[in-house]
C-alpha cells in the first residue's frame, strides 16, 4: 500500500513538472476519501537538499516551500524528480547528496518518476545503468555521452524499467503519474483522474511506453506465439480451447501461463487488442459503431460498447465525439 510520496525541489527546476503530479495525487486522495477507503491516508511531502537555495528553485517568480529536507525522509514509496532548466550537469554538481538519497530510497523499494532532463539526476546515481531511459529531445546527445551505460530510447517519450519511469516532457510526466495511479489504485481510478485533468483523447501510456517488461517481451515462447496469433486473427471468435491446442497445452496450463507472462487473462488480452483496433477506426473512419464492432470481431454491438466503456472509461460514441472535437476545420 502506498504510504508516502516525496516530490523533490531542485534549483532551476520546472515547477509544473511536480505541481501536476501533486494535483493528480490530491484528486486521487479526494476520490478515495469519498469512497471511505483507508488507502486515502497516504502522505504527500515536498523535500529538498538542505543546502538548496530556495530563491533559485523555480523560474518565473513562483515559489514553492519544502515541507522537509531529504535528511528527514528515511523512507518513501514514490519519488517525483522534476524537469530542469538549463544545463543539468551544473545542477548535478551541487546536488550529490540528493543523488545519493535517490539511489538509497530506490534500493529500499521506492518507485521513481523522473521528468525531462531531471532524468540526469537519476542516471547520475547509477541505478539506470543497463536500463532503458529517455530524456528531453534537445539533451539526448549529451545524455548519451555522459551516461553510456544507460539504454537511451531516442524515439520514445516514455520508458519504464521495473520501478523507474522516465518521461521526456512535462506532458509525458503527467501520463506516467496516471499510469502509476492505475497500477496503485486501479484502472477505474486512473480513468477518473485522467478525465478530470485531461478530457481530450490521449493515447494510453501502455501504447507509447518503451518497456523491456511489456507483454511481448517475456520468455514464454508458446504464449508469445499465442499473442501474435490473437493480434493477427482478432476478428475470429475467441476460443480458449483453440489457443491452448495451438500452444500444445491444456486449457488450465495455458490460462495459468498466459496470466503469469502478461498479467491478464487470455480473454482480457483479446478484448484489449480488439478495443485498440476499434479506437483507430473510431478516429479515422465514418463507420457506425455497430460496423466497427463487427470489424474488430464483436458480433454484438451492445457487448462491444460495454467492454469499450470498461477499458476506455467512455462509450465509443463519446470517444469519437472527443476525437472529432480535436480536428481543425476551415471556417
Amino acid at each position: 500500500m502506498l504510504r508516502s510520496v516525496t516530490l523533490l525541489l531542485v534549483e532551476q527546476m520546472m515547477l509544473s513538472s511536480i505541481t501536476i503530479a501533486v494535483e493528480m495525487l490530491e484528486a486521487t486522495r479526494a476520490r478515495l476519501r469519498l469512497q471511505r477507503q483507508q488507502a486515502a491516508d497516504f502522505h504527500i511531502q515536498v523535500a529538498c537538499q538542505p543546502a538548496t537555495d530556495l530563491a533559485r528553485v523555480c523560474v518565473g517568480g513562483l515559489r514553492l516551500q519544502p515541507d522537509v529536507t531529504i535528511d528527514e525522509v528515511e523512507q518513501t514509496d514514490l519519488i517525483v524528480v522534476p524537469a530542469l532548466w538549463r544545463d543539468p550537469q551544473r545542477i548535478i554538481r551541487h546536488n550529490r547528496p540528493l543523488i545519493d538519497w535517490i539511489a538509497a530510497r530506490y534500493q529500499q523499494g521506492a518507485a521513481i518518476i523522473s521528468v525531462g532532463t531531471g532524468v540526469c539526476l537519476v542516471a547520475e546515481s547509477g541505478i539506470l545503468d543497463g536500463k532503458p531511459a529517455t530524456t528531453h529531445w534537445h539533451y539526448q546527445d549529451r545524455f548519451a555521452s555522459h551516461y553510456p551505460a544507460v539504454l537511451l530510447q531516442r524515439q520514445h517519450l516514455l520508458t519504464q524499467s521495473q520501478r523507474i519511469y522516465c518521461a521526456a516532457s512535462v506532458n509525458s510526466g503527467a501520463d506516467s503519474v496516471i499510469h502509476f495511479i492505475g497500477k496503485t489504485w486501479g484502472r477505474e481510478m486512473a480513468l477518473q483522474v485522467e478525465q478530470q485533468f485531461s478530457p481530450e483523447i490521449r493515447n494510453p501510456f501502455e501504447n507509447r511506453v518503451y518497456s523491456p517488461e511489456d507483454t511481448l517481451a517475456h520468455a514464454d515462447e508458446e504464449i508469445v506465439m499465442a499473442q501474435a496469433w490473437m493480434r493477427r486473427y482478432l476478428r475470429e471468435p475467441f476460443s480458449l480451447a483453440l489457443l491452448a491446442q495451438r500452444a500444445g497445452l491444456s486449457e488450465r496450463q495455458f490460462s495459468r501461463r498466459f496470466k503469469q507472462a502478461t498479467g491478464v487473462t487470455p480473454l482480457e488480452y483479446f478484448q484489449t487488442i480488439r478495443c485498440q483496433a476499434a479506437r483507430e477506426l473510431l478516429q479515422q473512419s465514418n463507420l457506425t459503431v455497430a460496423d466497427i464492432a463487427l470489424a474488430v470481431g464483436f458480433g454484438d454491438s451492445s457487448y462491444f460498447i460495454r467492454i469499450f466503456r470498461r477499458l476506455a472509461g467512455q462509450s465509443p460514441g463519446e470517444y469519437r465525439d472527443k476525437v472529432r472535437g480535436k480536428l481543425f476545420t476551415d471556417t
